[in-house]
């Protein structure tokens, strides 16, 4: 008769000198990208396998109206090339027990929670300021109150007062996924074919007006308003438009160079020009920062030319490598 599972405890415990992959080294344009795509990437990491053939999907990002997409890699591709389910985690129990099953299954726990209580957010939201953002839960120890977790560019834990926060009651229970290995992932020399495969349907799929010319007209109409507002829209609205715009380019580049370097196609020249327009929504960025300090937008929408033009490169040279 086998033993009752201990829900008391789940284990491995913290490694103690994380190393974070290469796609959030601190020499990037943009070393984080959203909390979403950045735990994925670690997740992949963690398990040993290769997030650079998962990116081709930042191909479809769009300009919504007010923001540019927030990417994330869809679940069929996830699926396809690492054998990985994302499932729906009904939170009935309570989020504390539910993610205590999940962990000793193996199985992480994406959430959303308040990044008030993320020790990692020191020096922006932690114990400053409300933010939504997704954590995944690797293990937890209820007695000691500590979880582990990834978030953003990293694993990290937290304790006390914070763990209390993250499973403390709520109105309404969070919404949670759970990742399980449904089947064996691709094997490394497969992964290229597979990701050139899934590259082609995202590009058949790329918006056909260029979202970098959507954005600078939506900016050109509200830009005198929104640089009189405050700092924080600054910083709200900054990372929903250029940190995502040259955030998803320059995992696009990395992931062309990726498909490069193991020969699925002469894609160098698509690389580098992603790569450009994610150093164009940088330099931008700061330029929006300035209109913002000077109170004014004169000529601000203007400077979006390169970044357009940049986009325009990216998919010409696209297309010219994949026929």
């Amino acid at each position: 008769m086998s033993a009752a599972l201990d829900l008391s405890r789940t284990e491995p415990a913290p490694a103690p000198a994380y190393i974070a992959h290469p796609l959030h080294a601190a020499d990037r344009h943009w070393p984080e990208t959203n909390c979403y795509v950045d735990l994925w990437i670690e997740l992949l990491h963690g398990r040993g396998l290769v997030p650079e053939a998962l990116l081709g999907f930042t191909l479809r990002q769009d300009f919504e109206g007010d923001q540019f997409t927030f990417f994330k890699p869809p679940s069929a591709d996830i699926d396809r090339l690492y054998g990985l389910e994302i499932l729906e985690l009904a939170v009935y129990d309570g989020l504390e027990r539910h993610a205590l099953v999940q962990a000793a299954r193996g199985c992480p726990v994406l959430v959303e929670v308040d990044a008030l209580y993320l020790p990692d957010t020191a020096g922006t939201t932690y114990g400053r300021s409300h933010a939504k953002t997704t954590i995944g839960i690797l293990a937890l120890d209820p007695a000691a109150r500590t979880l582990d977790y990834l978030h953003n560019a990293g694993r990290f834990t937290l304790s006390g007062a914070d763990y209390d926060g993250i499973f403390g009651p709520s109105e309404l229970p969070p919404y949670a996924e759970f990742v399980k290995a449904g089947a064996a992932p691709l094997p490394e020399a497969e992964l290229p074919t597979a990701a050139l495969d899934l590259l082609r349907r995202h590009r058949a799929r790329a918006p056909a007006k260029s979202p970098v010319l959507a954005f600078q007209a939506a900016l050109a109409t509200a830009a005198d308003a929104l640089v009189g507002r405050s700092l924080g829209v600054f910083h709200a609205y900054a990372f929903n438009t250029t940190r995502q715009l040259g955030a998803n380019f320059e995992l696009l580049g990395s992931h062309l160079r990726w498909l490069d370097g193991h020969g699925a196609a002469d894609l160098s020249a698509a690389a580098a020009a992603a790569e450009g327009l994610a150093q164009e929504a940088k330099t931008f960025q700061f330029q929006l920062a300035r209109a913002f300090h000077r109170r004014s937008a004169q000529g601000l929408a203007a400077r979006l030319d390169k970044a357009a033009a940049q986009y325009e490169a990216v998919f010409a040279e696209l297309d010219r490598a994949l026929g």
